[in-house]
Parts: C-alpha cells; structure tokens; sequence
C-alpha cells in the first residue's frame, strides 16, 4: 500500500485537504475504525509537529477545526495523517476527563 505524503509547501496541499475533508465527513468508520495521536519529542524539536492518524470522521473535524495548523499530510486508501504545528496542539492529558 502506497501512501503519498503532501506538505504545505506543495501547490496541491489545499486541494488535497478539501479531498479528505469530503471523503471523511459523516464517516464513522466502522467497528475497525482508528484514532491515534503521536506526539514524538524527538519529531517536535526537528520538525515542529505532532501526528493524528485516522479512518474516520474524526479527520474531517480536525481539518475544519485548524486547517492552518496542518503542515503535511500522509494519506492511502485506509486513512489519513495529519501532522499538525505542535504550538497548535494541547497536552494529550487534557484528553482524558477528571474524575474523583
């Protein structure tokens, strides 16, 4: 399986995001569907970005959420990578809900 990686700088970065939000929007992703998101400290102080990966609906929300945010993209036919600006990206712990 062949992935094509798209960074800001390439003329076709915005056409390709306006793909993977349509293909992604309303879509759940089945009982197989994935999120992930990696933040590697070594990636972060060399190229500045944390990673979210996902098959589902999840990837068109975060492109609507920051598109601007969004430095390169990672995508094949099971889902996409999108490698945000790490200023752009809370702590994962906020994630996780409080409880007493």
């Amino acid at each position: 399986m062949k992935s094509t990686l798209i960074t800001h700088k390439d003329k076709d970065f915005h056409a390709v995001l306006d793909m993977l939000q349509k293909r992604y929007f309303h879509n759940g992703g089945g009982p197989d569907a994935e999120e992930i998101w990696n933040k590697n400290k070594q990636e972060v102080k060399e190229e500045g970005w944390i990673c979210f990966y996902g098959t589902n609906s999840q990837v068109s929300n975060l492109i609507k959420r920051n598109r601007i945010g969004i430095k390169a993209v990672r995508y094949d036919e099971d889902g996409a990578e999108l490698y945000y600006n790490a200023k752009d990206v809370k702590s994962f712990y906020t994630l996780v809900k409080i409880r007493k």
